[in-house]
């Protein structure tokens, strides 16, 4: 066959190979033009969600932060009550204390006076003892009765020691009872933050 002849009949299949090949890129262009906007939005609503994200994150941390504040003024108010707690057990202590060691010097002085009078008493009865005959039977009736009229031993001081127990039994419990109130106002704060997060 001619050349010629075959390249005219080739040339109208080339050409509709050629337009079928436009056409497909175009179909297929537009395909990928969907596909691209999908992908797109995609990405829009992706990088939205990062947003939504990175908010939750500085929240949680906002969160973390004034939480963590009020952790450490709750446990502020504990140990300040605490303080006063163990200040106030400590003052009463300290004036039992003195109330006891005051009652013991009065009883002291007291004993001391008696020891004073005892020991004049003795000391006159051994001079009276050296004494004459005489001076003796002079100065008998007045010495015996002295002897006689001597001051009864003072008691022991009921109640003198620190009763501990008051102070150092079931301390925790007492304390904890006491804590109560705070508890109970804590509580209706925690509830009152929980509802303002």
């Amino acid at each position: 066959m001619d050349p010629q002849v075959k390249e005219k009949q080739t040339l109208p299949i080339r050409g509709a190979h050629q337009n079928f090949q436009r056409g497909r890129v175009a179909v297929g262009k537009e395909e990928l033009n969907t596909a691209l906007k999908t992908l797109q939005e995609k990405l829009k609503h992706r990088e939205n969600i990062k947003g939504e994200f990175e908010k939750t994150v500085q929240h949680i941390k906002s969160q973390a932060e004034h939480t963590e504040r009020q952790i450490k003024q709750q446990f502020e108010k504990l140990h300040q009550f605490l303080r006063d707690e163990e200040e106030a057990t400590v003052t009463a202590l300290r004036e039992e204390e003195e109330q006891k060691k005051q009652m013991m010097k009065e009883k002291l002085e007291e004993m001391n006076t008696h020891i004073s009078a005892l020991s004049h008493t003795i000391k006159d009865m051994e001079e009276m003892m050296k004494a004459s005959d005489v001076c003796f039977l002079k100065e008998f009736p007045v010495s015996m009765e002295r002897v006689q009229s001597s001051q009864p031993d003072p008691q022991k001081a009921s109640g003198a020691l620190i009763h501990v127990p008051r102070y150092l039994g079931n301390l925790p419990f007492r304390v904890w009872k006491k804590m109560q109130d705070i508890v109970q106002n804590s509580e209706s704060d925690c509830r009152r933050s929980e509802l303002e997060s």
